[in-house]
């Protein structure tokens, strides 16, 4: 198997398939990958995903992935790396941290599990992604004179349709079916409000379900087996590993955007969970990473 890396923040191109598979890979970048034409296989990591004309995946770093065409294949490929996704330039033309955007990258890779493989589902959402694909190819072969944001914004666009799409999957299905399934319904309210520790309060939790907190918890723990608490400090927990390995905030800036008290509180209980503190994963993750790169380079 081999890895890729990539040097630039932002990188599209239209590769073709025939009949010969693609041997498995994968990527050290984000990839959006979207089909212009064919149909086959796509297999992430164990799973096995059946593609067509207007099929939408997202690969996070790490992911490997394969193709086995059963028709000639044209796909439309967008990269881009964790510093693409931090940082746009605004209307004043500074830059400045997308924080909003990442949160919602973090939902997806959180969520992933949910997409089973596409990320577009709904008609109408493919159809506008189908637009936007255009538009991004119309934009690569002509390409604009001097800065230009329109590429950028157009993929931040097609996250948040797979943004939605993820919610669409876990709350409607949730209100057609029994009042079993709003556990679905508080997990993604707490998914979206995970940054705001007044709104994860079982208090507020309760007021927003219109149910008392003590129904809330005894129901929470019923549904999922692990009380309400400890599910939001595992889903924090999550969070920081996004952060530690896709950004480069430094450990106090996670702490404060986590709302951990601390970064001594943070350290604690990261290690509690991982059996290593946040700074220590965050490098043993990229010493690894760097071995691999190595050994698969001098493999080629």
């Amino acid at each position: 198997m081999r890895a890729s890396l990539m040097y630039q923040n932002f990188e599209s191109t239209i590769k073709e398939l025939t009949f010969d598979p693609s041997p498995p890979h994968r990527h050290h970048y984000f990839e959006l990958i979207y089909v212009l034409k064919g149909s086959g296989v796509h297999q992430i990591n164990a799973g096995n995903y059946n593609y067509e004309k207007g099929s939408l995946f997202l690969l996070t770093p790490e992911d490997e992935h394969s193709f086995k065409p059963l028709s000639d294949t044209a796909f439309f490929i967008v990269d881009f790396t964790k510093n693409f996704f931090l940082q746009r330039i605004n209307k004043e033309q500074r830059f400045t941290t997308a924080s909003d955007l990442f949160e919602k990258l973090e939902f997806i890779f959180h969520n992933q599990e949910r997409l089973k493989g596409e990320v577009i589902t709904g008609e109408k959402d493919k159809e506008f992604a189908g637009i936007l694909i255009e538009r991004l190819i119309a934009e690569k072969q002509n390409p604009a004179k001097g800065p230009d944001n329109l590429p950028k914004n157009i993929v931040f666009l097609l996250l948040d349709l797979i943004a939605r799409s993820i919610r669409q999957q876990v709350v409607y299905p949730a209100k057609r079916a029994s009042t079993q399934q709003m556990i679905h319904e508080i997990i993604n309210y707490l998914q979206q409000n995970i940054y705001y520790n007044d709104l994860i309060k079982v208090e507020q939790i309760a007021a927003h379900f219109y149910k008392t907190k003590d129904y809330i918890s005894l129901y929470f723990k019923k549904q999922t087996d692990i009380n309400l608490k400890d599910f939001i400090i595992n889903y924090k927990l999550e969070l920081v590993k996004t952060r530690l390995l896709y950004s480069d905030l430094t450990i106090s800036e996670i702490t404060s955007e986590l709302g951990f008290t601390d970064e001594s509180h943070l350290n604690k209980t990261f290690k509690k969970k991982f059996g290593q503190t946040a700074n220590q994963y965050r490098i043993n993750h990229f010493c690894k990473r760097d071995a691999t790169v190595s050994r698969d380079a001098e493999e080629k």
